[in-house]
């Protein structure tokens, strides 16, 4: 529903980038586009993440609005952490584009698109509606009501964060062998590419399927 409105937005900020607009309109179209593309697009996962939340959470969808935020911010430092203490982190300098990694609100992680977000929100929604009304004795009050949810998703998250590094790597990389299938396969090959690139696009993947027949010699000189 939102993201239709934000499309719409980048369609008319590249009109109005185009060749001979007048200067203040194209700086106008390149503005909408960096925000649109950059603050929306660029944050999918996030939005996911507290939209499945709110969506799922049956009472106080602003708590679980919170917790569904926090959790994917530890999910992300967990990740990050990760893959520094094992010096897993690829070198930002020549652009993290299709190695597996990106950067998700300033922080390096492992690239798992709109998945991760997909994922926690709607954990976050049951784990919330599960055991959101959950009260403790009084010497455990502190963690009763909507807390008792929020410490189940910082655990589960701090588990994902680091899982992921271990996990997703061999995901991305079956994904990306398909590559050289897909190359010797002639027309079986171009249906699959076809078919594997609009198939990924809702999980923000897509790249990991077209990147190395633009930006390798897979596609050819």
């Amino acid at each position: 529903m939102f993201l239709a409105v934000a499309g719409i937005l980048l369609a008319v900020s590249v009109i109005l980038k185009m060749e001979g607009m007048p200067a203040p309109v194209v700086m106008l179209g390149q503005l909408i586009y960096t925000c649109v593309n950059s603050g929306v697009v660029g944050n999918l996962g996030l939005i996911f993440c507290i939209g499945l939340t709110c969506a799922l959470a049956k009472k106080r969808a602003g708590d679980a609005a919170v917790i569904a935020a926090s959790t994917f911010l530890v999910f992300l430092y967990a990740n990050n952490a990760w893959l520094t203490n094992n010096n897993m982190l690829i070198d930002p300098a020549g652009g993290l584009y299709g190695t597996g990694q990106g950067v998700v609100l300033g922080i390096q992680v492992v690239d798992m698109g709109v998945f991760i977000g997909i994922i926690l929100g709607c954990l976050n929604g049951w784990v919330f509606n599960k055991f959101g009304g959950k009260q403790f004795p009084v010497a455990l009050s502190m963690f009763s009501g909507v807390r008792f949810p929020f410490l189940i998703m910082i655990v589960i998250s701090l588990v994902l964060g680091a899982g992921a590094c271990v996990v997703w790597p061999p995901v991305q990389g079956a994904i990306a062998s398909l590559a050289g299938i897909i190359q010797e396969s002639g027309s079986i090959g171009l249906f699959v590419y076809g078919m594997l690139n609009k198939l990924l696009v809702p999980t923000g993947l897509h790249h990991l399927i077209y990147t190395p027949f633009q930006f390798s010699d897979v596609g050819g000189t």
